[in-house]
């Protein structure tokens, strides 16, 4: 048996293989496994020695194992000692497996190519300091239209977010019933990964250009964002000025950590305070937006967890009324991603009126 990693060139997490385990080491804090383990034999298992936050990130989940690498399916651990977490594999041969439904350039490729001749689709390459991203744009650019945007995989390793835009580039890319509903009144900019680098390195691994640390990559407030984040923030603050925002999502994910996909909007940020009418429109829109989202539950957070993301950013700056969603793999994958971004699309089309999200 051989361990190769597959997954957009990371660096896996260190092994050992004894007889017919291989045992993987994700402590401290290490959260995210994708390899690929060659010429296994039937009843090989596989085994995670995992810190107390990785434990809370993946053990209602399962480890997620694949013959293509394309779908995964999750099996329950064993939890044979305290922090060590295993799973037994019925099967020989090519293994893949994952604590993330992986995401990353190779899905972003695929999407593109399979959504090409979308007739309301095009595709913009926001390029900027040698990297790009892609950006699906949706509808018809009009005076006094809102734009909703869409982020998912902002933060380092939260793939079920990048899902969930993929699904939702799929769903409007076939041109049906919802995607007539929401294109006739509004344009839609869809990020499925910001980053090609968010897949697959850890939260620590950006940094300013003079080195200086940045959370994950998802700190709008920084002066100085990795320069593909610098650039998309840019057309989201363009979208502000000319007075069009409608609805900003950001998509991430907490794995298993809970078993419930939450969304907020948080109240305060900076000088800038959501009161009366506005907040009311605000709590109303998230419980329209959180309306049969597979494990959704809503939730107003008085300020931000940690300064300087985009709704923090957004609302000091701009008086901007935006969103998030974190998406849980507890109980759930690919057919929970695809229904939460048909609700999240059907619910977003439901709102007839994104005048409050900016302040008049």
């Amino acid at each position: 048996m051989d361990v190769l990693h597959h997954f957009d060139g990371g660096v896996p997490a260190p092994f050992d293989i004894v007889d017919d385990q291989v045992t993987f080491d994700l402590r401290p804090d290490r959260h995210v496994l994708h390899v690929l383990l060659r010429g296994t034999r039937p009843g090989v298992r596989v085994s995670l020695n995992v810190g107390e936050k990785t434990a809370q990130f993946v053990a209602d989940q399962g480890l997620l194992v694949s013959r293509d690498g394309l779908r995964y399916e999750a099996l329950p651990f064993d939890q044979s000692a305290p922090g060590r977490l295993s799973v037994g594999l019925d099967e020989g041969g090519d293994v893949y497996v994952a604590t993330a439904p992986p995401y990353g350039r190779d899905n972003l490729d695929r999407l593109l190519t399979e959504t090409r001749t979308a007739p309301d689709l095009a595709v913009r390459l926001l390029g900027s300091g040698g990297r790009a991203t892609p950006l699906f744009l949706f509808g018809r650019e009009a005076a006094g239209r809102p734009v909703h945007w869409f982020i998912g995989g902002e933060d380092a390793w939260e793939c079920a977010g990048s899902w969930v835009a993929d699904a939702m580039v799929r769903e409007l890319a076939s041109g049906g019933d919802l995607a007539r509903r929401l294109l006739d009144r509004a344009a839609v900019r869809i990020v499925p990964l910001p980053s090609p680098y968010s897949a697959t390195q850890p939260a620590a691994s950006y940094t300013t250009l003079e080195g200086r640390g940045l959370y994950a990559a998802a700190t709008w407030g920084d002066g100085q964002p990795p320069p593909e984040f610098a650039r998309l923030r840019d057309e989201v603050v363009s979208t502000v000025r000319q007075g069009r925002l409608g609805l900003l999502l950001t998509i991430h994910s907490w794995h298993a950590a809970r078993d419930l996909s939450g969304m907020e909007f948080i109240r305060t940020a900076g000088a800038t305070e959501i009161t009366g009418a506005r907040l009311e429109w605000a709590k109303q829109t998230l419980e329209t937006l959180i309306r049969g989202v597979p494990k959704g539950r809503a939730h107003v957070a008085e300020k931000i967890w940690h300064p300087g993301l985009a709704r923090d950013y957004l609302l000091a700056e701009h008086g901007a009324v935006t969103f998030r969603i974190e998406i849980t793999t507890c109980g759930q994958l690919y057919q929970g991603f695809a229904g939460t971004a048909r609700h999240l699309l059907e619910n977003t089309a439901a709102v007839t009126d994104w005048g409050p999200a900016l302040p008049r």
